[in-house]
């Protein structure tokens, strides 16, 4: 199955409108709607990076889809210095907070939380960058 089946079937599944995965991801919906009907290439990792963040999946998952790896890694190294992203983070770990192990909805309820808080801060990046193409 081609890659653009695979992200509206993945897209449909979570149960956004291309509309929402743009605002979720920051990738324009018209390029999402020309990804998903085969008017484009398969996207950058970059772009996948987003649609990931976007879709609440994990990047390993849509590069391996997108045919950039022969198989999914499940290493996990984090370098001091090196910046991880929190919302993966979040997702693809166990985590635990004043000894209290946090469910799969404390996590969401977590990520929603950071989401406002850096809202107006993204709104703003957004206006900077130009729309992808």
């Amino acid at each position: 199955m081609d890659f653009y089946y695979k992200l509206r079937d993945i897209r449909k599944l979570k149960g956004f409108t291309i509309r929402e995965l743009a605002d979720r991801s920051g990738v324009s919906a018209g390029y999402i709607s020309q990804l998903e009907n085969g008017n484009r290439g398969v996207p950058s990792p970059d772009v996948l990076m987003k649609l990931s963040e976007g879709l609440n999946i994990a990047y390993t998952e849509l590069m391996d889809i997108a045919g950039y790896l022969e198989a999914p890694s499940s290493d996990k190294v984090y370098e001091p210095g090196v910046p991880v992203n929190l919302r993966r983070f979040l997702r693809e770990n166990e985590l635990i907070f004043d000894g209290m192990v946090l469910s799969a909805e404390d996590k969401e309820w977590v990520e929603r939380m950071l989401t406002v808080l850096f809202w107006k801060e993204r709104q703003a990046a957004a206006k900077l960058e130009p729309e992808e193409k």
